[in-house]
C-alpha cells in the first residue's frame, strides 16, 4: 500500500509540474513589442491618406509661350494611366522663368466607362518621370474639359485646346527636360482623357509614354515673376505686362504620304501684294514728265518764232 501510494503521489507531482511548464507564457525579446507596435503605426499612417495641400497659382508679371507641338496623327487618340511608365509626356524647357500653363489638344472620354474615370491630377518633374525632383500640382476633371470645349464652340465629343493651370512654382530652366506626370485617377478607374498625338517624332526634344517617337499636341506657358522680371532689368511698364489670349492655330494633320506636313501658316496674315506701277517713285514720273513738257514748250516756241519769222520774211521779200 505504501508503494502505490507512494507510486500515486509522485505521479501527480509529475502531472501537476508539466501543467505548469504548459501555462508560462512564452518570452520575447523586448525589442520585438515595440517592431510590432511600430509597424501597426505605420500601417495606421499608410491607411490615411495625406492631407492635400491646396497650392496657389504662380503670381506672374509676363507670360510666353515656350513649347509648341502642333502635328497630329488623324483618328488616334492617347490617354493617361495612374501607372507608372504609362503616366507621363515630357517637353524641354527653353526659357527660364515659372511653369504657369499647358495646353493639350483634346476632347472628354465617356461619362459612364468602366476604363475611364472623371479626373485626374498630378504633379511635374525634372528629369525623370520616377525620382526626378518633384514640383507643384495640376488637376483636370472631365467638367473641366465640357466646359472649355464649350466656350469654343464645341461639343464634348469635338476636339479642341485644353488648358491645365499649374499650382505652386514649379521651375522652368532653359535646356532641362520636364515630364508632366499623373498620380491619381478618381472613380478607381485606370485611365482619363483622350489627347492628340503625332507620330515620326516631330518634337525631338520631349516624348509620350506610348513611344518614344510619339508626341502630345501640346503647349507649355512659362511666366516671371517681378522679381524675376527685376533681376532681368526690365524697367518699362509696357513690356511688364500678362499675355492677353491669343488666337490659338489648329493642330496640323499629318499627311500619310509623308512622316511630317511643315507648318501650316494660314492664320498668319500675308503681305500685301505689291503693284508694278509702285516700282516707279512718282517723284521721278513727274520730273520726267515736267521735263518733257519743259522741251515741248521750248520746241513749240522755236517753231512760232521761225514760222513767224519766215511769214514777215516772205512778205518783205514780195514787196
Amino acid at each position: 500500500m505504501k508503494d502505490s501510494a507512494s507510486y500515486i503521489l509522485s505521479v501527480s507531482i509529475l502531472i501537476l509540474s508539466g501543467c505548469g511548464e504548459d501555462s508560462l507564457p512564452e518570452e520575447k525579446p523586448s525589442g520585438i513589442e515595440a517592431n510590432d507596435s511600430q509597424i501597426t503605426s505605420m500601417e495606421a499612417q499608410v491607411s490615411q491618406e495625406d492631407p492635400i495641400i491646396e497650392l496657389d497659382f504662380p503670381k506672374v508679371r509676363v507670360e510666353e509661350l515656350d513649347h509648341s507641338q502642333e502635328f497630329f496623327k488623324e483618328q488616334h487618340t492617347t490617354s493617361f494611366s495612374y501607372v507608372p511608365r504609362k503616366n507621363w509626356t515630357s517637353f524641354t524647357a527653353s526659357k527660364n522663368g515659372l511653369l504657369t500653363k499647358v495646353l493639350l489638344y483634346g476632347k472628354a472620354n465617356l461619362l459612364d466607362s468602366p476604363h475611364y474615370g472623371l479626373s485626374m491630377s498630378g504633379f511635374v518633374r525634372a528629369g525623370n518621370p520616377d525620382v526626378g525632383p518633384k514640383f507643384g500640382s495640376w488637376l483636370l476633371t472631365r467638367e473641366d474639359i465640357v466646359i472649355q470645349l464649350a466656350n469654343q464652340g464645341l461639343g464634348d465629343k469635338e476636339a479642341g485646346w485644353l488648358t491645365i493651370r499649374m499650382r505652386g512654382k514649379i521651375p522652368q530652366k532653359a535646356g532641362t527636360r520636364y515630364f508632366l506626370v499623373c498620380d491619381k485617377i478618381t472613380e478607381n478607374k485606370a485611365w482619363f482623357g483622350e489627347f492628340a498625338f503625332a507620330e515620326a517624332n516631330p518634337y525631338k526634344l520631349g516624348s509620350h509614354w506610348l513611344n518614344k517617337e510619339h508626341d502630345l499636341v501640346m503647349r507649355t506657358y512659362v511666366g516671371k515673376t517681378d522679381e524675376q522680371i527685376k533681376a532681368l532689368q526690365v524697367a518699362t511698364p509696357e513690356e511688364q505686362v500678362a499675355a492677353i489670349n491669343e488666337f490659338l492655330p489648329s493642330p496640323v494633320s499629318q499627311n500619310p504620304n509623308r512622316s511630317i506636313l511643315e507648318p501650316s501658316r494660314s492664320y498668319q496674315q500675308s503681305p500685301p501684294a505689291t503693284m508694278p506701277a509702285e516700282t516707279i517713285p512718282p517723284l521721278i514720273i513727274e520730273k520726267i514728265d515736267s521735263n518733257i513738257t519743259s522741251s515741248d514748250g521750248n520746241e513749240s516756241k522755236r517753231i512760232k518764232k521761225k514760222s513767224l519769222f519766215d511769214r514777215l520774211f516772205k512778205k518783205d521779200k514780195n514787196k
